[in-house]
This record gives structure tokens, C-alpha cells and sequence, in this order.
């Protein structure tokens, strides 16, 4: 992969990104898994980007933070003589993995290990290819989870980040909420509420710096792209209504009644709408033992 120098991003982001292992006894876990699915099932472009460029052979991959274990099963299908271990701290999660890889006929080959970034990591042997998708930025010391992943990877082995891009893109330049303001009002509301619960901005977040004093090298980092056109289809809708959705919830009183109201209205006619895309960005790092 081509090395990239310093990477810049704004300072908002739109998504509420969350994970199993943040949550207690009492959570929606149907909820979260189709949350999750509809996540997964925007942004797999990307992976599908990622995947080629990987280089020597890869046996063995290890998906950290794995949720119901959608890119676990892709990485399965594209990597056909791998053995594929799948942790999360979620058992709902890793049985409904489990459950996706016997429908996809890769239960012999992907096995699920509960687990917890912000502990050691489960009993594994050495990784070609390790997986850390919209997790990393909940770690509590993120060096010394990255040192323990380093850790876990060959020496010529790669660890794939992929953490919080660009702002998503999914209405006309002239629709009304443009104009009135009300969506970038709305991404900038959503925005400040996922730094406040995470305590830090992930879009500024220095990776590579990080990486770097956890013992890696050849690191590259980029934004790459989902690209989804318009009339979109019916899972690009549905992740389009649901992630409106929660963004109303989640930025609460920091939306105006009308603006709220005018996002509702617009989540309540996704479905109908044969005039928006999905852009759906995402930053992705790659590095290598030093």
C-alpha cells in the first residue's frame, strides 16, 4: 500500500457509532445487531477496497471488536484458505457471528473468542491480518492496545484500522434541509454528543503518531468512500432513515423543535425519496510490525 503523509479531517462527524461491549445487561441487543448489519452493509465498499490490497499470503486474521460478525464473514469468503477468529466482548453479538457463518458455510473456518480490547487479548497464535473496525477509539490506552495487537501479528503480518471520516453525504445540494441549514445544523449536534460521550474527538485522533510509538511502521492513512447512488436501494434506505433516526435522539436538546421536527419529517420520507445518495466515509489505516 502507498504510505501517505499527514491526514486532516474537519471537525464534525455524523455518525453514533456504537459497540456491544459499552452496554449493559438491560440493552436492545436486536436493536444494536441491526444497527450494526445496516453499518456494515453501507460501508462493505470499503472493506472490499481494503481487501486486495493486502499483501502476502494471509492464513490466519483476527477481527477485534467483531459485532455480529459481518466483515468477519467477508473477510472468510475473500480469504478462502484463512482461519478466522472473531472477538468481541458482546456474547449476543458473537452468537449472532456464529450464526452468520453457518449460513454463509464458514463455521469451519471462523471461530469467536470472547474478549476485551482494554484487557490482554484471548490465547491466539500469530496473525497475517489483523481487523480493528470503529473500535479503536473506545480503548482506554490505545498504545498499549495496539502494542498487544503488534504483538499478536507476524512480522510481515498487517493490522487494518478503520475509524471515524468525513462527514456522510446523502441529500441535493438544494433540498430544503440544505438550504434551511437544518442537516448541517444536525451532523454538527450529533457531532459534538459523540465527543462529549467519548471524551475526545475521534476525527482528530493522531493515529499514526500512535501507531508509530506502539512498535509500527510502513503506516498509511487515508479516507476512502462509499459510494451508494441514487435511487438508493432498499438497505441504503433503511440505514438512511435509521441513522436519522438516532441522530435525533442522540442530539436531544441540542436541536431546535423545528429543526428536530423537520429531520422526522424527512426520516418518515426516506422511503418514498428517489433523489438521495449515501457517501458514506470512513479513514483507513494500515501498518506493519516495526
Amino acid at each position: 500500500m502507498e504510505q501517505h503523509g499527514g491526514h486532516q479531517h474537519g471537525h464534525q462527524h455524523g455518525h453514533d457509532h456504537q459497540h456491544g461491549h459499552q452496554h449493559g445487561d438491560g440493552f436492545d441487543w436486536d436493536a444494536m445487531t441491526d444497527r450494526l448489519v445496516l453499518d456494515a452493509a453501507i460501508t462493505e465498499p470499503i472493506v472490499h477496497s481494503i481487501i486486495p490490497e493486502i499483501e502476502g499470503p494471509v492464513e490466519h486474521v483476527l477481527d477485534v471488536g467483531c459485532g455480529p460478525g459481518e466483515t468477519a464473514i467477508t473477510l472468510a469468503i475473500a480469504f478462502p484458505d484463512a482461519e478466522v477468529t472473531a472477538i468481541d466482548s458482546s456474547e449476543a453479538l458473537l452468537q449472532r457471528a456464529a450464526h452468520h457463518a453457518e449460513r454463509h458455510s464458514v463455521s469451519d473456518r471462523l471461530t469467536t473468542l470472547p474478549g476485551n480490547l482494554d484487557e490482554p487479548l484471548p490465547s491466539t497464535g500469530p496473525m497475517d491480518l489483523i481487523w480493528a473496525s470503529m473500535v479503536l477509539h473506545h480503548v482506554a490506552d490505545p498504545i498499549t492496545t495496539l502494542r498487544r495487537l503488534r504483538d499478536r501479528l507476524r512480522r510481515d503480518g498487517t493490522l487494518v484500522m478503520i475509524e471515524f471520516g468525513d462527514l456522510p453525504r446523502v441529500l441535493p445540494a438544494d433540498d430544503p434541509l440544505m438550504t434551511a441549514g437544518t442537516w448541517q445544523r444536525f451532523q454538527l449536534a450529533t457531532s459534538t454528543t459523540l465527543t462529549e460521550r467519548l471524551g475526545l474527538d475521534p476525527v482528530l485522533v493522531d493515529w499514526p503518531a500512535l501507531l508509530a510509538e506502539a512498535g509500527f511502521d510502513h503506516i498509511t492513512d487515508g479516507n476512502r468512500v462509499a459510494h451508494h447512488a441514487a435511487p438508493l436501494a432498499p438497505t441504503a434506505l433503511a440505514w438512511l432513515e435509521a441513522h436519522v433516526r438516532r441522530g435525533i435522539d442522540m442530539a436531544g436538546d441540542l436541536l431546535s423543535q423545528t429543526d428536530a421536527l423537520a429531520l422526522a419529517e424527512f426520516a418518515n420520507a426516506v422511503r418514498q425519496r428517489n433523489d438521495l445518495t449515501v457517501e458514506a466515509s470512513r479513514r483507513v489505516l494500515t501498518a506493519r510490525p516495526a
